[in-house]
C-alpha cells in the first residue's frame, strides 16, 4: 500500500486506485474466450459474465445425432467460458490480489461490497477537502 501521510496522500492514492479499476474495467470489456468442441466441428466464443456471443457450427455437424452435437457445443462453451476466466483471472489478479475464478459467490460479492464502500469513502473524503 502507498505511503499515506496525510488527507491529500489518501485522495491521490484513492485516484489511483479508481483508475486502476476503470483499466480494468475497459480490459475486461475488450476480452473473450474461445473454444472448439474435442471434433473440431463446434466453435464458441465467450464474452464478460460467460455470455455466448458467437458459436459456429462446421456444415459436418449436421450429421451427428442430437445428443452428441449437444456435447459439442456444450464442450466448445465450457472451453470458451474457461478461456475467458483464465483471461479475466490475468487482469484482475494485480490489482485485486486474487485469482477471481477460485472465489466463492460470497467472496467476490463481499470484495465488491468493499469496493463500492471505497468509492463512497473517497468521494466524500474529496467533497470535503473542496469544502474546506
Amino acid at each position: 500500500m502507498a505511503d499515506i501521510r496525510n488527507l491529500t496522500d489518501l485522495a491521490y492514492y484513492a485516484q489511483q486506485q479508481i483508475e486502476q479499476i476503470q483499466r480494468m474495467q475497459q480490459d475486461l470489456a475488450e476480452q473473450y474466450g474461445e473454444g472448439v468442441s474435442p471434433s473440431g466441428l463446434v466453435a464458441a466464443r465467450t464474452g464478460p459474465g460467460g455470455l455466448l456471443v458467437d458459436l459456429r457450427l462446421d456444415p459436418n455437424a449436421r450429421r451427428l445425432p442430437t445428443e452428441e452435437l449437444a456435447e459439442e457445443i456444450v464442450a466448445a462453451v465450457t472451453t470458451a467460458q474457461r478461456e475467458f476466466a483464465a483471461r479475466a483471472d490475468e487482469i484482475m489478479a494485480p490489482l485485486l490480489a486474487m485469482r477471481p475464478s477460485e472465489q466463492t459467490v460470497t467472496e467476490l460479492e463481499a470484495g465488491m461490497s468493499r469496493l463500492e464502500e471505497l468509492s463512497d469513502t473517497v468521494a466524500r473524503l474529496a467533497r470535503e477537502r473542496e469544502s474546506s
